[in-house]
């Protein structure tokens, strides 16, 4: 089994994008012969490197990191056309079993691959244009140009590669004949912490569209009045505007925002969390597309979760004993679930038992597996 996966992102880069995708192609380097990966080139540092530098990781020797020169232009059509042509030529010589994008912009050029190379070609989505009406949290021309690239395009694909069941059934609404599959983000692995645990934590971008200054509101309102992990944070003005709303309602000594860090300062900081945070606002993306890799950041150090009551973080949690949930947008009732949680020391253990117990169907090789299988069941052409 050969696959190319394209993703026209940045590496490295301070971005989930980054970190899904690294995960990905080495999950699926454990199930398949060789992984073409595509990337745009952002640093002095080989691909190697970054694997290794950003997430402890050493490049597989059946993983082959394509540093793609970032374009001068403005436009990535002829970023894209190089990738293409590097795709078909190299099919030419040993032929790749199918090919894999997670970028949207790109699938114009997968279906041309799709016809010259005649091999199955599929979309790993990570949002829904298809139908803008529906949507409640996007406008604009450019999500007009995405939703006419969807179209016009996925009936033309072999496949989608979905996140979560309530997005597959979106995409069915709109393309009933279309192969559809959800394949779970992922775990990288999974740790036991050995350490006590004292924090409750929540991971990710510091935006407030985001959910933190919630998550700071909630706190004021604790009983409990916990230590706290915020671990995010892409520069110092995000930091400083933090520090700021949360030094007006909750002690700054209780507090600790670490900025941007590697992951292996994020697995020691886990190491010591005994609740994870996940405060999603209530937006159509986060009901029925979100599937967090903060959540599984939680997950693979079996912390349990508090998460906004959702579509999408129902799929993911199992209430009551992988996690709980709160009324989305309603920072009492979130520092109700906290104070509830951290005054019951036997709940958290308990918790964490099942998440190490039922964690290992969330791991990327898992995915990656799922992936290789779903490639194998087709019948070997572009359709």
């Amino acid at each position: 089994m050969r696959i190319a996966y394209v993703h026209t992102g940045l590496w490295p880069s301070k971005t989930p994008s980054m970190t899904f995708a690294a995960y990905n192609v080495i999950g699926l380097s454990k199930n398949a012969d060789e992984v073409f990966f595509y990337i745009k080139r952002n640093s002095s540092r080989t691909a190697d490197e970054v694997l290794e530098g950003e997430f402890g990781i050493l490049c597989p020797e059946n993983l082959v990191i394509r540093q793609m020169a970032k374009p001068v232009f403005k436009t990535n059509r002829f970023y894209y056309r190089r990738i293409s042509e590097e795709i078909v030529g190299r099919h030419k010589d040993r032929p790749f079993d199918a090919v894999i994008t997670r970028s949207l912009t790109f699938l114009p050029y997968l279906v041309r691959i799709g016809r010259s190379c005649n091999i199955p070609v599929y979309f790993e989505t990570h949002d829904f244009f298809s139908d803008l009406e529906i949507r409640d949290d996007i406008s604009g021309r450019k999500k007009i140009k995405q939703k006419k690239i969807e179209r016009r395009y996925i009936p033309h694909i072999s496949g989608l590669i979905c996140l979560q069941n309530a997005q597959k059934a979106l995409y069915q609404k709109i393309y009933p004949e279309a192969r559809i599959e959800v394949a779970r983000t992922g775990i990288h692995r999974i740790e036991r912490s050995g350490r006590k645990r004292k924090y409750v934590t929540y991971i990710g971008s510091l935006d407030p569209l985001k959910g933190v200054d919630l998550f700071i509101d909630a706190l004021a309102l604790t009983n409990s009045r916990p230590g706290v992990l915020i671990i995010g944070g892409k520069n110092k003005k995000e930091i400083d505007r933090l520090e700021n709303y949360a030094g007006r309602y909750y002690p700054s000594d209780k507090i600790q925002i670490t900025g941007w860090v590697g992951k292996e300062s994020v697995d020691g900081f886990l190491k010591e969390s005994a609740v994870g945070v996940l405060p999603l606002q209530d937006t159509f993306f986060n009901r029925f597309i979100s599937s967090p890799l903060k959540l599984f950041d939680y997950y693979s150090y079996g912390v349990p979760v508090i998460a906004s009551d959702l579509p999408a973080t129902r799929e993911l949690i199992d209430e009551g004993r992988t996690g709980c949930f709160f009324k989305a947008g309603d920072p009492a009732d979130l520092a109700k679930k906290i104070d509830d949680l951290l005054g019951d020391e036997d709940r958290i253990e308990r918790m964490s038992e099942n998440i190490y117990s039922t964690g290992e169907k969330y791991l990327w090789e898992k995915r990656g597996k799922q992936i290789v299988e779903l490639i194998r069941s087709d019948n070997g052409g572009f359709e």
